[in-house]
């Protein structure tokens, strides 16, 4: 893994740190930024994708089987392995319908006991399944870091309705995530031949699932719904694949919670909106990128009958015309 990754992590973590200490809060998202703003690309690498001739469908269609016939699952840690690393498969009848339904329905069915479930959560949130290629250009890559963040959720949403939750190191989950988002700017959704990337509706599922989460501490809420709007400023392709309505669901419910979220909130569409003014008529794709990002969001957002009245004065008393 990349040491500049490794960096990060250890960052991010400090940073966090200092928030729940009450040494950090105004300048939490600035300090973000930063972060961002620092990371290295590199060049492009051959990507290794799975060999789907290596007997995965032969492991799925047993799997299958015996959640036809409720049976409970033994799955070895090696065949789990087996099964995480074919996420990465761009064929999407195995990564999509093969993978994430089977292991779905498993969780569904309570065919995995709670230690699977614990091993999977773990599994899914490891360095090589968040971080492949990810500081590279659009790459085949994002299947993997998608697939893995989206049954991520999946996951961590059966773990809570089987109170498994004391079992998980939820610090080190909050900074694997927040370091996929600092990292991630695949903004691809559907690609022909090789079906969903979607990463960001699953960074979304991810800090959904994280913001109904009892046993996290607000800090960490906070620190993940900031960390969300300074990558969110700062991505140059287009967010069109529905990645809005699900980021608005996310902001309501989150800012109709505690007052906290919604004060943070109200304070970083300001402060994004005030940037975007300040750089006038973007003259490059990238910067009309940003501000159509910003903009379908706001709208989206307007659009909550359920956002807090503070949130619903705020942006209906924005005008955009730079559009």
């Amino acid at each position: 893994m990349d040491e500049q990754i490794g960096e990060l992590q250890q960052q991010l973590a400090t940073l966090n740190e200092e928030l729940k200490n009450g040494t950090v809060y105004q300048s939490l998202g600035p300090r973000l930024g930063q972060l961002m703003d620092g990371i290295h690309r590199r060049r492009r690498t051959p990507v290794t994708l799975p060999d789907d001739q290596d007997g995965i469908e032969d492991l799925l269609n047993t799997l299958r089987g015996r959640l036809e016939k409720n049976q409970p699952l033994k799955i070895s840690l090696k065949d789990l392995d087996f099964l995480i690393h074919h996420l990465a498969s761009p064929n999407p009848a195995i990564r999509y319908n093969g993978i994430n339904f089977t292991v779905y329905d498993a969780l569904q069915q309570n065919a995995l006991g709670v230690n699977d479930m614990v091993t999977l959560v773990n599994f899914l949130s490891r360095d090589e399944a968040l971080f492949s290629h990810i500081l590279e250009p659009t790459n085949a890559a994002v299947f993997g870091r998608a697939g893995s963040a989206s049954l991520l959720a999946v996951a961590l949403h059966f773990v809570a309705e089987n109170d498994a939750q004391g079992m998980l190191d939820y610090g080190h989950l909050v900074n694997q995530v927040a370091t996929y988002i600092c990292l991630e700017t695949d903004t691809r959704g559907f690609v022909n031949q090789q079906g969903w990337a979607h990463a960001y509706a699953a960074i979304i599922d991810l800090l959904t699932v994280l913001a109904e989460t009892d046993i996290l501490p607000r800090a960490d809420k906070l620190f993940l719904l900031m960390t969300l709007i300074e990558r969110l400023k700062r991505l140059t392709t287009p967010l069109i694949y529905g990645e809005n309505d699900r980021m608005a669901n996310y902001f309501v419910t989150l800012t109709n919670r505690h007052p906290l979220y919604e004060t943070a909130l109200l304070n970083a569409l300001k402060q994004w909106r005030l940037a975007v003014a300040r750089r006038r008529r973007p003259d490059n794709l990238a910067g009309w990128n940003q501000f159509f990002n910003r903009k379908r969001l706001s709208d989206a957002l307007r659009l909550r009958n359920d956002a807090s009245p503070k949130l619903k004065k705020y942006l209906n008393s924005t005008i955009d015309f730079l559009g």
